[in-house]
């Protein structure tokens, strides 16, 4: 096991493949991110290292993979395991009651792949320094690489809190001995990358690039960062950027975000590009929405069935809010939205499903692919930052930051109503700042739902005088002060002699 790790660590920059792309409606004339040839780079290898990287992103276990919802979504109250009772229920007791263990396959999987990947990103960002590089679509690919480091070491940091920081090429194995980082140092190494990234990157793309990041991708990032450490008006700064940058807007149609329709849209500020051509003979995905799919049989054979809606998560929704049949498939009913009936429960194992990876059936048939391998995986949309701007503002204070707050909480209830004013009421002033925090974070809920939110939106409320935190919603489930971070896994500590394990964890 300690000898294929340690290849690893050495084998972390392979550029994708490039296959030919054909017929494929959502890909015409362009080759999706992460395939390239050096026939296609204009700045040779350091182009096509930084091209790989969203390969890479999409295929490292453990970056967007099924390792991701394990970790960011079934540990909070809007998840449970699902599938069967016996299929990985040896994973099901850490993530579901908090039984954390420091040595399993899959949880093994997320230290990994992020270390993977981040040395992927440091291959980039050396190859470029090394060569002294200073040609704009250098500085470029590098900006990419230090966003791509930041996205990696925030989920470690989250996940793991006081971490080794990895920041030059791997040469030997023994270069990966290294001591811990505070968090404190790993935060501010995540706010250099991004701001550098930010200064860096450009405003868009042209058309042939969608996908590719954007000054507007690393401050949305960023916002999330310091809102992460309650650095409220650095966060409030960074969301007005994104937001005065009129570079974003919300689609009129909550539900069509999620279809393949809504891919790349005017919402979108970082997806992860999957691609299957019309009848499937091309595919470049991976298992996060397959792993999610119904678990059925015949046509609703979708997928294996973790990672869904739990019984509080269904009940938590305004009355009307039609968010709540836009995020939860339900068994035995309408599916809604591509006018089949989801089977009942029994014969399927449970009554919800995660409606945000359920695709057209039409799609389905002409790929051969029930799967889903086509659907692009949202990482950051516009809903998002315009709530993290609504909460730093609250939380700076001030009656026009009050006021701020409240116009951006109502352009994410004004798109959710969908016309009908019947429901979700608008929230108004006069309004104490602890009354619209709350109104805050019931809203995060509600439009992020399954979106790998919820779990690091408790633990950094905890503690809340409202109640809404990790250790009052999750307090019942198992989960204690500790729970916050993960133990180091354990063949970590037996390959780095200089990496300590987390604190209560003996």
């Amino acid at each position: 096991m300690k000898k294929h790790i340690n290849l690893i660590w050495l084998l972390i920059a392979a550029i994708p493949v490039l296959t030919a792309v054909s017929g494929c409606k959502k890909f015409l004339d362009r080759k999706p991110l992460g395939s390239a040839t050096e026939g296609d780079l204009s700045q040779g290898g350091v182009e096509g290292k930084t091209l790989g990287l969203y390969g890479q992103l999409r295929t490292v276990e453990g970056m967007t993979t099924k390792v991701r919802f394990w970790f960011q979504n079934i540990r909070s109250d809007d998840a449970v395991k699902g599938s069967t009772t016996g299929d990985l229920a040896d994973a099901g007791s850490p993530m579901d009651n908090f039984q954390y263990t420091k040595d399993h396959w899959l949880l093994n999987q997320n230290w990994d792949g992020h270390i993977t990947f981040i040395n992927a990103t440091n291959d980039v960002i050396h190859d470029v320094d090394s060569l002294a590089l200073t040609d704009p679509g250098s500085i470029i690919n590098k900006a990419e690489a230090r966003f791509f480091r930041a996205f990696a070491y925030f989920d470690m940091v989250r996940d793991y809190g006081s971490i080794p920081i990895y920041n030059s090429k791997v040469y030997k194995a023994s270069d990966g001995n290294k001591a811990k980082s505070t968090v404190e140092q790993v935060y501010q190494f995540i706010e250099d990358d991004l701001n550098y990234a930010a200064a860096n990157l450009p405003t868009s793309w042209p058309a042939a690039y969608v996908g590719r990041l954007t000054k507007g991708t690393a401050n949305s990032l960023l916002t999330k960062v310091l809102l992460q450490q309650n650095k409220w008006p650095a966060a409030l700064a960074k969301a007005e950027e994104v937001i005065s940058s009129t570079q974003y807007s919300l689609l009129p149609n909550y539900s069509n975000f999620f279809k393949e329709s809504g891919e790349n849209s005017s919402e979108s500020i970082f997806e992860v590009q999957m691609l299957e051509n019309s009848n499937g003979s091309v595919k470049e995905g991976n298992n996060y929405n397959e792993t999610q799919g119904v678990r059925g049989s015949g046509d609703w054979d979708l997928g294996w069935g973790f990672n869904i809606p739990s019984a509080a998560f269904e009940a938590s929704f305004e009355t009307g809010d039609p968010r709540k049949g836009a995020t939860i498939l339900y068994s035995g009913q309408p599916d809604g939205i591509y006018g089949r009936t989801v089977p009942a429960s029994p014969p399927l194992v449970h009554p919800y499903w995660n409606k945000k990876v359920y695709t057209d059936i039409a799609r389905q048939q002409a790929t051969g692919d029930r799967f889903s391998y086509w659907l692009n995986i949202r990482l950051l949309r516009y809903a998002d930052v315009l709530l993290m701007a609504a909460e730093a503002a609250n939380e700076v204070g001030g009656a026009s930051n009050t006021t701020k707050a409240l116009a951006w909480l109502e352009m994410i209830r004004s798109r959710a109503r969908a016309g009908n004013n019947s429901v979700l009421p608008p929230i108004v002033a006069p309004i104490t700042q602890a009354a619209l925090r709350t109104a805050i974070k019931k809203e995060r809920r509600a439009e992020l739902g399954m979106e790998n939110q919820r779990f690091y939106d408790l633990v950094r409320w905890t503690p809340a005088a409202d109640g809404i935190d990790a250790l009052t919603i999750l307090g019942p489930l198992g989960y204690v002060a500790k729970n916050k971070y993960y133990p180091i896994p354990q063949p970590v500590l037996d390959r780095n002699n200089l990496i300590v394990q987390n604190p209560d964890y003996p």
